[in-house]
């Protein structure tokens, strides 16, 4: 009775893991303005294509401590990559200052609008990952992607209900650049946020590719 009990348990253990899925999120746009004139962004020109992709554990979710409509999915900081035009593939710096964590957060009916943004708080999107780039303001820079869309976007907050291709369909607000404490030096055109389980994705080096990959 207690082996076919311990068998049981292990089974219900083996089932809950399988259930957990690598997800990778792509942020695709272009260059809507750069102000950078030194160091390695200075050569990010407008109308570069921008290509950020990361990846997250399906199973690995903090919920909001504020008892919000959001749930922060753990960023595997190693994964990070940001590629502008001819400039990357660009890090996060791993471990964060202070060795924050960085989520990818959900936001479903919070209150009435849907969403995502990337940010090292589960709730709030004003604390921003670092770049593993050194600012001119702050130590470093920092990568800001807030997509906000209509309510009915999402049916949930787990991720594995989220998967597909977000553009301008239902967008209702974006706030994507990178920015230096207060400035936001570099400016972003969002086309395309892709949540998928797929394990290869294609990068796009130019301009053209980017607009192939959103018609």
């Amino acid at each position: 009775m207690k082996k076919s009990l311990m068998m049981t348990l292990i089974l219900v253990v083996l089932a809950g893991s399988a259930l957990a899925e690598m997800v990778k999120i792509e942020c695709i746009g272009t260059v809507e303005y750069s102000q950078v004139n030194q160091g390695v962004f200075a050569d990010v020109n407008s109308g570069d294509a921008v290509y950020a992709t990361f990846n997250v554990d399906s199973d690995n979710w903090v919920a909001s401590p504020g008892g919000f409509g959001v749930r922060g999915y753990v960023v595997d900081q190693s994964s990070f990559q940001l590629t502008i035009g001819s400039v990357g593939p660009v890090a996060l710096v791993n471990p964060q200052p202070n060795d924050a964590v960085t989520y990818f957060s959900i936001r479903n009916a919070d209150p009435v609008a849907d969403g995502f943004f990337i940010a090292n708080q589960v709730d709030y999107d004003n604390i921003l990952p670092s770049l593993n780039v050194p600012g001119g303001l702050d130590p470093w820079f920092s990568f800001h992607w807030t997509i906000g869309y209509t309510g009915e976007t999402f049916s949930s907050l787990d991720i594995l209900d989220c998967l597909g291709t977000y553009d301008f369909t239902g967008l209702t607000s974006f706030y994507t650049v990178i920015s230096d404490a207060f400035a936001d030096p570099i400016g972003f055109e969002p086309m395309q946020t892709i949540i998928s389980t797929e394990s290869v994705a294609t990068e796009p080096a130019s301009l053209g590719q980017v607009k192939a990959l959103y018609r």
